[in-house]
């Protein structure tokens, strides 16, 4: 935005904003998808990162120098939006898929993959400019990125098999508070008279 689209440090604030408070909805879409399967699980995580690739290309296509970054305003939300989308989703299906009893350490090497991984695409997106001096086609390395991942789930995970596989092992899930609660102390029996 700053060197590709020549904008000032005001105008940058602005979009971030505008991108941040889009991700409101987005996020809100995203629980109520789930919560009335207007998607499966499979479905929404890619809807949210098809939406996600899309605005890039269109971005990389019509918004990529200082005649045409007034277009930025109104890619931005939808870009907004399709992050606040996708983080609940990925969630959803992640937690959906988890065993019972093995929350912890699911969640644990989502973690470390998502913090293994999360340097490249910045990291080829910085080669490619800094080498080219044009940010117009780096940008497009995060739908690469992006879709790479949405081929992987699409083509090789069984959404449903992995439910039904869950399904047996839901009763050992950590409830919150379960544990905590105390034991009830036994009713004494009543006195007979």
């Amino acid at each position: 935005v700053l060197e590709q689209l020549g904008m000032t440090a005001g105008q940058f604030i602005i979009i971030a904003l505008l991108f941040v408070v889009c991700a409101i909805p987005g996020a809100i879409t995203s629980i109520k998808i789930a919560d009335k399967e207007w998607l499966s699980l499979k479905a929404s995580v890619a809807g949210a990162l098809v939406l996600s690739s899309v605005c890039l290309f269109f971005v990389s296509a019509f918004v990529y120098s200082s005649e045409t970054r007034g277009i930025i305003y109104a890619v931005v939300p939808f870009l907004g939006f399709a992050n606040g989308w996708v983080y609940p989703a990925q969630r959803n299906l992640l937690v959906a898929l988890i065993p019972g009893g093995c929350e912890a350490e699911m969640m644990g090497f989502f973690q470390f993959s998502a913090m293994s991984l999360s340097w490249a695409p910045s990291l080829v997106f910085l080669a490619m400019g800094e080498s080219t001096g044009d940010y117009r086609f780096a940008i497009l390395v995060l739908p690469i990125f992006w879709l790479g991942g949405l081929a992987v789930l699409w083509f090789f995970v069984d959404v449903d098999t992995g439910l039904a596989e869950v399904e047996a092992t839901l009763d050992k899930r950590f409830k919150s508070g379960a544990a905590a609660a105390p034991a009830a102390a036994p009713q004494a029996a009543p006195e007979k008279a």
